[in-house]
């Protein structure tokens, strides 16, 4: 993992100093970077400025590593903003002023997050906990890998300053259902904002939650 105390995510191409460790875009020794030859697999917010962000959605990326994340992203054309491996390296893949193609219906003022996690218990890499989260819809309990402590920490560090850097971005977690637990429901696009699992804009799709929240 990058030891350097500061790291730097970028909107519109302007950097933004963060208290943790980036491998970013630009470096073209360790980081990954849809700009050069994967451009067909983002495109441009209907607010350029990236000033209408307003949620962050988190992803499992059922991969064996960051790398793995990146080759397959790259070949389904599609995209994200940030990975977070895990070691709790954070890798930011594409500028956040930029629309990433990672959650259908519902990028324009969204960001991505990918936590590297190959959830299927059998293909453990990390001596990682097994837990268990409610699937959307039914809320019955499937059991899958767990996120390391590396990853539970950074992702906080990560949506809190993403809060910061985006005025409109609440740091909120989605809303209670009627059994008092965080809902795993599709929200209407009115409650879509703040920090949300992939379940919660997209129907059909598993997703970090219940081990996370």
């Amino acid at each position: 993992m990058n030891k350097a105390r500061q790291g730097t995510f970028f909107v519109n191409d302007v950097p933004h100093s963060v208290p943790f460790s980036v491998i970013d875009y630009k470096d073209e020794q360790r980081g990954y970077s849809f700009t050069t030859r994967w451009k067909d697999n983002y495109g441009i917010r209907e607010d350029p400025s990236g000033n209408g962000v307003n949620g962050i959605v988190l992803h499992w990326d059922v991969c064996a590593s960051a790398r793995d994340c990146f080759r397959v992203l790259c070949q389904r054309g599609v995209s994200a903003h940030i990975m977070i491996d895990g070691d709790g390296s954070v890798y930011q893949i594409l500028d956040l002023a930029k629309l990433a193609y990672h959650a259908k219906g519902w990028n324009q003022t969204s960001i991505g997050i990918m936590l590297q996690n190959p959830v299927d218990p059998p293909n453990n890499d990390r001596n990682r906990n097994i837990t268990e989260s409610r699937e959307p819809g039914n809320n019955k309990l499937h059991p899958h890998l767990d996120f390391t402590d590396e990853q539970k920490e950074m992702i906080v560090k990560v949506c809190d300053v993403l809060c910061k850097i985006f005025p409109n971005l609440p740091k909120i977690l989605p809303p209670l259902s009627d059994d008092g637990l965080i809902t795993t429901a599709v929200l209407p696009k009115s409650e879509r904002v703040g920090i949300l699992a992939n379940y919660n804009v997209q129907s059909g799709t598993l997703g970090p939650g219940d081990s996370l929240w």
